[in-house]
């Protein structure tokens, strides 16, 4: 599957390719060029709370107001975009093994007066057929993930203290 970013202005500036089969390796296959832009800038509206996800998939399953990283990381341009933007609020749909990335970023959101949700995937209902699978909003789809961010907590100074001091 291919998916097109579009810049502002409507331009193609990037693209994420991903099979759709579970057994095929790699799993993306995206261009070797910069990761330093806003992905999907044209379907952004910067004056509403943003959703940080993952990946392609992610993205489709949460469909509103949402930004992949193309990385584990929030590149410059989108976080100067974050920055200077009339969104207050940031969700941080990661998973937990990169939440220890994001809260480099989480603390420099906060600095800059933006309230950082985190949405806790451990409250997502897993299935008895497959309690081991990985849970992200591509699998659980738009509904689960809608409920489950409804539920997002907001991230305190003294939170992502206590995330510092535990190592994450």
């Amino acid at each position: 599957v291919i998916v097109p970013s579009y810049d502002a202005a409507g331009r193609v500036n990037f693209i994420i390719a991903r099979t759709i089969h579970e057994d095929v390796k790699p799993k993306y296959k995206n261009p070797e060029c910069s990761r330093d832009i806003i992905p999907f800038d044209l379907f952004v509206n910067w004056d509403e709370p943003i959703i940080l996800c993952e990946g392609g998939f992610d993205l489709m399953a949460i469909k509103r107001n949402v930004i992949p990283l193309l990385d584990k990381e929030i590149q410059p341009e989108l976080m100067k975009k974050i920055l200077g933007s009339n969104c207050k609020k940031v969700y941080l749909a990661i998973d937990p093994g990169a939440l220890k990335q994001m809260i480099k970023y989480a603390e420099a959101l906060m600095n800059e007066g933006k309230q950082v949700f985190t949405v806790d995937f451990s409250l997502y209902e897993l299935d008895e057929e497959d309690p081991d699978r990985k849970v992200d909003p591509g699998k659980m789809g738009f509904q689960a993930f809608t409920k489950l961010i409804q539920k997002a907590t907001r991230l305190t100074t003294s939170k992502l203290m206590k995330l510092k001091i535990k190592g994450l």
